[in-house]
């Protein structure tokens, strides 16, 4: 079939019907992070973001929350896209690759360079302390003994600044001991091993 029932989005007229579609897709880079599903549009640099009026959806068969800077499968509204082939064009959107570097979390940023990592060895490191709660290994080849002298007080880590971005950019809910007008919330105390608690 070559979308030309536009099945997605309506109700079927008969519970068991079999049929199988062909739905536009783009690989896309994520400018915002977003849930699996989650309903999707352009920015000016030509990258996803959340849009509850956009062209698509983020591919709803990944496992986890897609992260800014990732690419993914962006699955096009089928009204819009006329002429559905494995080669096709869409009629308002412009999905060449963007021409800007990704813009990354500057928090986090900061917090990868202080520890001497990249950002996606400390994403990947404050993942592993969440799911595993307990300090990640290090990965970095900073002496973790001079790091560990300045770990609460330098400047350019701030444990509840570093883990509200983190949480902001994964779109992970951590428990509020407080209320929703003045939110307290229990970070992990550490994020490598070596560091003091």
């Amino acid at each position: 079939m070559i979308n030309k029932k536009n099945l997605l989005g309506k109700t079927p007229e008969e519970l068991g019907t079999k049929d199988a579609i062909h739905t536009a897709i783009v690989s896309v880079r994520a400018g915002a992070p977003m849930e699996p599903g989650q309903k999707c549009g352009m920015n000016a640099d030509r990258e996803a973001v959340p849009n509850p009026k956009g062209c698509g959806v983020a591919d709803p068969f990944r496992k986890k929350t897609i992260l800014r800077g990732e690419s993914f499968w962006m699955l096009l509204n089928q009204d819009e896209v006329p002429n559905v082939r494995h080669v096709w064009e869409h009629p308002s959107v412009d999905f060449t690759p963007p021409t800007v570097e990704a813009k990354l979390n500057r928090t986090i940023q900061a917090t990868a360079k202080y520890f001497g990592v990249t950002y996606d060895q400390l994403m990947k490191a404050a993942n592993y302390v969440v799911e595993n709660n307990k300090p990640a290994p290090y990965p970095g080849e900073k002496v973790l003994s001079e790091l560990s002298d300045k770990y609460c007080s330098d400047a350019y880590f701030d444990r509840y600044d570093f883990w509200s971005a983190w949480a902001s950019e994964t779109l992970y809910e951590f428990e509020n001991y407080g209320t929703e007008c003045c939110p307290e919330y229990e970070y992990p105390r550490n994020l490598f091993e070596g560091f003091y608690q």
